[in-house]
């Protein structure tokens, strides 16, 4: 296939957009009803906030020529019996890609080390149920995709502490948190522990997005995502048409 890539920049403003707006009406929902977990906690345990994001995501798989098909997305691990995950894409019988889809909004001081530790985790289990051969005959493609809120908060250097005697990695020293998670994730991808990764920010009054890595754009990631898809076609041959079979939200796609 020679044509050009479409360009999905604009589809994924529209889902930060909705992203902003789900999560203000289900904080709203919450005070209403009264319930206990409100605020940044209950924007985030009602789900469903990153809805639009998948749907951009599962576009792409279409726009490669992957028919849509229900499928499961919980795989086996190696350090764990099973995961869900975010989206999972088999293909004749081997997983064609992993996707994982998180956000952040404030609390960047008390969380972004457990949301670090989480990545890396998910990493490790993955690569070790694909070298079992827990996962099918081919190597998996794993991505990231983070949404980061753009405050002071997020934006303000900050001071690593450690243990005398053993300071920290320069890199980390007074930077911030979304150049934290800009580290992280270039090293995650320089050790192959990830595939591709979109870091976005965005601040809830203008809902614009920005980049703080110019390799880590959605339209880059949409655009490994679909070279993914079309290099296994290539590889393990083309899917039958089925038009007719539709995928829900919640579901990843099983080709």
């Amino acid at each position: 296939m020679t044509a050009a890539i479409p360009n999905y920049e604009a589809a994924f403003e529209t889902a930060v957009r909705d992203f902003w707006s789900t999560r203000a009406f289900q904080t709203q929902e919450n005070i209403r009803r009264g319930s206990p977990d409100v605020g940044t906690r209950g924007a985030v345990t009602a789900g469903q906030h990153l809805n639009e994001v998948r749907r951009v995501l599962h576009q792409v798989l279409e726009d490669a020529g992957l028919p849509r098909r229900i499928g499961s997305n919980r795989l086996p691990g190696y350090y764990r019996g099973s995961k869900n995950w975010d989206t999972v894409v088999t293909y004749r019988g081997s997983v064609l890609a992993i996707i994982e889809l998180k956000s952040q909004v404030g609390s960047f001081g008390k969380n972004q080390n457990n949301r670090i530790e989480e990545m890396v985790g998910q990493a490790l289990d993955i690569w070790r149920a694909a070298r079992e051969s827990l996962l099918g005959r081919v190597r998996p493609w794993f991505g990231y995709v983070m949404l980061l809120e753009d405050s002071p908060d997020s934006r303000e250097p900050s001071r690593t502490t450690t243990l005398a005697g053993f300071p920290p990695d320069p890199a980390f020293e007074q930077a911030s948190a979304i150049e934290r998670y800009r580290l992280a994730f270039e090293r995650l991808r320089m050790e192959r522990d990830m595939d591709a990764v979109c870091l976005a920010v965005s601040d809830q009054q203008s809902q614009a997005v920005r980049y703080p890595d110019s390799t880590m754009t959605f339209q880059a990631f949409a655009s490994a995502l679909y070279a993914r898809a079309i290099e296994m076609q290539g590889q393990l041959g083309s899917p039958p048409p089925n038009p007719n079979v539709s995928m829900p939200l919640q579901q990843p796609i099983d080709l």
